[in-house]
């Protein structure tokens, strides 16, 4: 069995979530008091960006195949840093 490094770059992504409630009823000035983005950071392989999201990967099988991903929309991105490799 072979041992290579990804060729993905490896970026954490900062961001702001959106939310949704399913609870109980509730006034509708207190969803509007209570209600914000969540600030959020992840951390994964960059497969792919372009002018309407990002796409990241956590879990890599080769070059091919990805298991569990994230696709973050463009305007709820703050900054995306890519991460230094650690060296053997």
């Amino acid at each position: 069995m072979e041992n290579r490094i990804p060729e993905y770059k490896m970026v954490e992504v900062e961001w702001f979530d959106a939310q949704s409630a399913f609870g109980q009823a509730e006034f509708i000035d207190e969803a509007v008091k209570n209600m914000k983005p969540i600030h959020t950071f992840s951390i994964g392989y960059l497969l792919n960006e372009d002018k309407k999201s990002v796409l990241l990967g956590f879990m890599l099988f080769g070059d091919q195949m990805v298991k569990h991903n994230q696709l973050i929309p463009r305007g709820m991105i703050v900054k995306i840093r890519e991460l230094s490799r650690v060296k053997k």
